[in-house]
């Protein structure tokens, strides 16, 4: 049972190392091609042919890493209720319960944040006023 746990915690954390990396890489080039826009480049980067070609490379590179860390820190925290020195059947419904309970308050929070952006866009759209349009 060691064996597995250890195996579970060094996956998960080789995981998120993985996907933080490509997240990181991501972002990074999109900062590039936003940067190349504002002088008026043609926006693309990483050797695609235009703009919107590298948008999807990005979009791409940024899904596969949420993937990669969500899939990480799933095992990684299977690993963790394993080595708990509580009892599994205890653990893991408290585990869930949390996850669980994360994903609810994610998606309040974005549902409220996202109604709020969209007032303010449509607000400033309303008025004219480029300046009062939310943060990206």
């Amino acid at each position: 049972m060691s064996f597995l746990t250890e195996t579970l915690l060094v996956t998960g954390v080789a995981l998120d190392l993985v996907g933080a990396a490509v997240l990181s890489h991501a972002h990074n080039a999109e900062s590039v091609v936003e940067l190349r826009e504002e002088v008026d480049d043609e926006g693309s980067a990483l050797g695609e042919p235009d703009a919107v070609s590298t948008h999807a490379r990005l979009l791409a590179e940024k899904r596969i890493g949420f993937l990669l860390l969500t899939v990480g820190l799933s095992i990684y925290l299977c690993g963790i209720v394993l080595k708990s020195p509580e009892d599994t059947v205890l653990m893991a419904p408290i585990a869930i319960g949390v996850v669980a309970a994360g994903v609810a308050v994610s998606v309040v929070f974005i549902r409220v944040a996202g109604r709020r952006i969209r007032e303010q866009a449509r607000k400033a759209e309303a008025q004219g006023d480029p300046d009062e349009l939310p943060e990206q």
